[in-house]
This record gives C-alpha cells, structure tokens and sequence, in this order.
C-alpha cells in the first residue's frame, strides 16, 4: 500500500511539475496598449467587445435623476518593457523586438447608454499596481517549491481519505 502512495505521488508531482512548467499559462485575456489605439469616444459598448473580447467584468448602475445607464467595462491591461539599447537602436517595428511584460493593472472603459465616454486605468488598481517579479528571483522560486508542498500534502490528505 505504501509503494502504491509513493507511485501515485510521484504521478501528481510530475502531473503539477511538467504539466503547468510554461510561462503565461494565465486564461484571463489581456488587452496591450497596441489594443488602445483603435478605441475612440461614442463607440457602442459592442464594437469594444468586438476590438478587445469579453471584459473581464461588468458594473451597471442606472441614474434616477438623469435617467442614464452607466455602465462599466473591466479589462486587465499590461504594459510592455523593451530594452534600452534596442530602442536607442531606431527600429519603427516594436513588435519584434525582445520585452518583458511591466506593470499590470485595469482599465475601465465607461459607457452613458451604451456610448463609450472615458476610458482609464482604475484608480484603485493602479495604486496597489506592482512590477511583476523578475526572472530568477529567490522569492518566486520559494513560492514555486511552496506551491510544490501544499499541493502534495493536499494529495495525501485526499488519498488517506
């Protein structure tokens, strides 16, 4: 029986560890400032889900007093890092040169009765916004072997039930 645990042990690991070893794997869509070029005011609420996807999140709130529906589009936006010396190198074409992803944060695209009015990045977010964590660090390689024993020790829990 306890071999039969170590197999099945060494089945998740190998599952958790090859299995989710890619960069990005994230399913949330993100929209670049690329994507911003072709928004512009009075565009329907349908034609930005047509140019950027599905928001990630939407707020409604309707005004008594005025009688508006304001409605709020969330999307997850991130800026791109290049290198300084590519830059200072005078392509035109940025999309092929080498970058990092900066900082991540939302953007809220605001629409009166179904007219897109201002777009920004949420305040809220934009303050709590962090530079993501280098390649390498010390810190996301601890949380990566961290990750390794919680989801181990959750299957061993699962399989001494």
């Amino acid at each position: 029986m306890f071999l039969y645990k170590i197999k099945w042990f060494i089945y998740l690991l190998c599952f958790y560890t090859i299995g989710y070893s890619g960069k990005d794997l994230s399913e949330e869509h993100w929209i670049a400032a690329d994507d911003l070029h072709t928004i512009t005011i009075n565009m329907t609420a349908e034609n930005i889900k047509n140019t950027l996807g599905e928001p990630l999140f939407i707020e409604s709130s309707f005004d008594v007093d005025d009688g508006v529906v304001t409605t709020k589009y969330y999307y997850n936006f991130r800026t791109k890092e290049y290198d300084r010396e590519s830059l200072e190198a005078g392509r035109s074409n940025f999309s092929d040169l080498p970058n990092t992803w900066g900082r991540s944060t939302n953007i809220q695209f605001v629409f009166n009765d179904d007219r897109l009015v201002l777009w920004e990045e949420d305040k809220l977010t934009l303050m709590m916004a962090k530079d993501l964590p280098k390649e390498g660090s010390s810190l996301s390689t601890f949380n990566f072997f961290l990750n390794i024993i919680v989801i181990t020790l959750n299957a061993a829990v699962l399989m001494s039930l």
